[in-house]
This record gives C-alpha cells, structure tokens and sequence, in this order.
C-alpha cells in the first residue's frame, strides 16, 4: 500500500515506522495541509490521521478530504475520545477510529480491509485462475504450492490481484513501489513484470498478466482450458513458456 501520513506529533517518526512493514509511506506537514497533498497526488490507497492531542483536530481534515471528492480511505488514530467526537468523525467521512497504544500492524490490517471492501474484495485472499495471493501472511501460491516472490514483485502482483480487469499505467505502479524522490526508471517495473511471469509460469501457472503496449499491465482471468493445460504441462515436467507476447495495443 502507499499511504499518506499526517500527524499533529511527528509524522517522521510514524512514516518510518510503518515503512518497516513493507509500504510506502509519505509524510505531510503541517497536518492541516494532508487535503491538498492526497489531491495533488491522487495515487494515496489510505490516508492515516494521528490526532496526538484531541480527535476534534483531525475533524477539519476529514472534512476536507471529503468535501474535495476523494474517496480514499481514512482512519484517525487518537488518544480518548468521547463517543459523540466518534460518531462526528464517523458522519464525516471517516472509516475508522482507533485508540492508542495500538499495534501498527493492526492499523496496516484494518487500512487493507477497507481497501478490500472499496474494490470488491472479501477476504485476505486473492484469486486469479490457479494463482492464489495471502494479503495476511504476504504469500503467494500455484494449486496451494508457495512461489517465492521478491517484495517487489509481490507488490505487483498485489496491485494487479485487487484490480482485477482494470488497466493499471506504469505511473501507477511506480507510484506505489517507490516514493517520488528515489526511485529508478520506469523500465525497472517490466524487469519485474517479466520475473513475475517466469516465476508463476514455472509454478504451473496459467498466463494472467497482459500488457497493454505503450500503457501499462491489466490482470486476466484465464478460461478453464487454459489453467488445465498449465497443469497438464507441469505434470510432464515441461511447464508453461512465458509467452513473449501476451499484449494489446493501447
């Protein structure tokens, strides 16, 4: 996930640690301004408010956010709050409300599952023809066997899995995978799609990533002929090829 971090205590310290569980993270100061950011960026999977003092700071905020149109999910983290300050949040637009000391594990849960629910998912649980992807333990399998991914990768496939059918631009997976200070070449982002598939191929995978030329990558749902002979040839030790051109032109 890529999620933009306000806080009206040290949004650094927050950023860095919830970067350490294997997101993007951006940081906004001062507080007031995460509005502005989240629409100038339009990329952000979830915004996350810490109100260090009162929840009645991060008010203004959601109403912002919502009054500009944006959808994506919000959650405030707060110290104590009375339920009447709760249920205004709630009114305004926000997802969820969470106390603390609270896992950020737990916050990163919660901000998935919203995630989910907003593209249609409703479990943990990616599918896509034999391909299966575990958000909860970040795995990967073909027909129940794990395929090892390099975090990169996995974050691709990720992206794809929650938005199955949809044309996704290579400005979007950069977006994503990098911040926008540090990070290499868009080109990069084929070397991964390419290992992506010449893994998922060897595992007996059927084809489910196609490229939309000069636009980016869109995931497919395979017919059951298909996944049967990806099967079929990894029982006879020769399992799929990756084909070099499983594409549309834009």
């Amino acid at each position: 996930m890529r999620i933009l971090i306000a806080s009206t205590a040290d949004a650094q310290k927050l950023c860095n640690s919830v970067s350490q569980l294997g997101h993007i993270c951006d940081e906004v100061t001062p507080f007031r301004e995460a509005p502005e950011v989240a629409v100038f960026d339009g990329s952000y999977d979830a915004v996350l408010l810490q109100a260090a003092g009162s929840i009645t700071e991060a008010l203004p905020v959601i109403r912002e956010i919502r009054a500009r149109g944006l959808s994506v999910p919000v959650v405030i983290l707060c110290g104590k709050l009375r339920m009447e300050e709760e249920q205004e949040a709630f009114n305004l637009g926000a997802d969820d409300v969470l106390t603390t000391p609270i896992s950020l594990q737990l916050v990163v849960v919660r901000l998935q599952a919203i995630q989910r629910r907003i593209l249609g998912h409703k479990t943990a649980v990616l599918g896509c023809g034999n391909v299966t992807l575990d958000q909860s333990c970040r795995r990967v399998a073909v027909d129940g066997n794990a395929v090892r991914l390099t975090t990169r990768e996995f974050d691709v496939l990720e992206t794809l899995m929650l938005r199955r059918g949809v044309l996704l631009t290579k400005e979007l997976f950069m977006s994503r995978a990098y911040n926008e200070n540090d990070g290499p070449n868009a080109r990069i982002l084929d070397v991964f799609v390419c290992k992506l598939r010449r893994k998922l191929a060897a595992a007996g995978a059927a084809e489910i990533v196609r490229t939309v030329w000069g636009s980016g990558y869109s995931l497919r749902e395979p017919s059951e002929a298909e996944v049967a002979l990806a099967r079929q040839h990894l029982s006879t030790g020769k399992p799929r090829k990756q084909r070099a051109h499983l594409a549309i032109a834009a």
